[in-house]
């Protein structure tokens, strides 16, 4: 569920404005911060920030989202995304 609400929080992002491709750089550094750990990925409840940064980063993931942001910078909005 975890990284549906990633999927969805960078769509977000990106019809906000945000230029989506921070998103992986974050989590990278949230997991250098908080520290990776096979122990730390079985006991917490959410994946780890490089297991999120993966997933942000796919191709077809990352597309989408960029073409969100480009239509919201371009000031032509968009109509929804879900």
């Amino acid at each position: 569920m975890e990284m549906e609400a990633d999927y969805i929080g960078l769509l977000l992002m990106a019809s906000a404005g945000y230029d989506p491709r921070v998103a992986p750089k974050v989590y990278e550094k949230l997991g250098q911060v908080t520290g990776e750990s096979a122990l730390r990925d079985y006991l917490s409840t959410h994946p780890s920030g490089k297991k999120r940064a993966k997933l942000l980063a796919q191709a077809q993931v990352m597309e989408e989202a960029l073409g969100i942001y480009r239509e919201v910078r371009s000031g032509r909005g968009i109509e929804g995304f879900l």
